[in-house]
């Protein structure tokens, strides 16, 4: 299996992990899971620096936009599962909501995919006169 798919998996089990934990921490301990959003864009943003890292750009922002489309389809279907605590939003989107999701979300991860590749290539130039 190449790196690439390694880290699509990796990444992919890394967010369903943080979304199961984030639904049981919020119904436990009683508060909103969209708190935890911010999490979410950690983990595109550092998938996006360590695949620019060991590949390139272009498979750092690919694999953040990877696991961006895992975590609002499969990711979001845990949260359901687990009955995630939304606060007053009802958690019951239609089909349309559900597609514009994905469509946003992955985007998003992709922009944060290349934030984490912008600073992996930025901490790899060499300094001058240095």
């Amino acid at each position: 299996m190449s790196l690439k798919y390694k880290l699509y998996l990796i990444g992919c089990f890394t967010i369903g992990a943080f979304d199961a934990l984030t639904a049981i921490a919020s119904r436990q301990l009683n508060f909103n899971s969209a708190y935890f959003a911010v999490g979410s864009f950690i983990i595109y943003c550092f998938f996006g620096f360590w695949a620019t890292k060991k590949i390139n750009l272009k498979a750092g922002v690919l694999t953040a936009a990877v696991i961006g489309f895992f975590d609002s389809t499969v990711g979001w279907k845990i949260s359901m599962l687990l009955k995630a605590n939304t606060g007053h939003i009802k958690n019951d989107p239609t089909v349309v909501a559900w597609i514009l999701t994905i469509i946003i979300v992955t985007a998003f991860a992709a922009l944060c995919g290349l934030i984490g590749a912008a600073i992996a290539k930025y901490s790899t130039r060499k300094k001058v006169g240095g």
